[in-house]
């Protein structure tokens, strides 16, 4: 019996053997005390080496912000083209191409003033008369006008 039990243990040995090597899976052999440092190194030989913060940046990290990125910049087009859709369906316009038809009225009314200005003989330096001058003026002209003998003479052609 005894060569049966250990038969089955030695199969039980090879099977969990197989099963660590094809799962990569460590055995912790804690009853062995004695020899810890060469059972430490035995199982870093067979363990897989841990991969690196850059590698597993690389290779979950990395296309998780490539798929947010791209699917905001996908996300922002596409509701700045149905906003672009719905003003054009009201009739409304941006404020750029409102600013844009702004810009250009007052370009050409810009150009029609300077035109006025060089066609007729502008002069800014001219003194601007006071209320005062231009009630004098008046009174003046008045005088002038209503002497005696052109009211005389506006009496005998009978003109008012």
């Amino acid at each position: 019996m005894s060569t049966n039990t250990s038969q089955d243990a030695a199969a039980a040995k090879a099977a969990l053997k197989s099963f660590q090597e094809q799962y990569k899976i460590a055995r912790t052999n804690k009853k062995n005390s004695t020899n810890t440092g060469s059972v430490a190194s035995t199982l870093r030989s067979q363990l897989p080496q841990q991969p690196s913060n850059f590698h597993l940046f690389v290779r979950a990290g990395l296309p998780f912000l490539l798929f947010s990125v791209g699917a905001s910049l996908v996300l922002k087009s596409a509701l700045e083209g149905k906003n672009i859709e719905r003003d054009k369906s009201k009739g409304l316009i941006t404020k750029s191409e409102r600013q844009a038809r702004l810009d250009s009225e007052r370009d050409q009314m810009v150009e029609k003033l300077n035109k006025r200005i060089q066609t007729v003989d502008f002069d800014n330096t001219k003194r601007i008369e006071r209320p005062e001058e231009i009630l004098e003026r008046r009174k003046k002209e008045r005088e002038d006008r209503n002497r005696w003998y052109k009211r005389t003479w506006r009496w005998v052609t009978w003109q008012s």
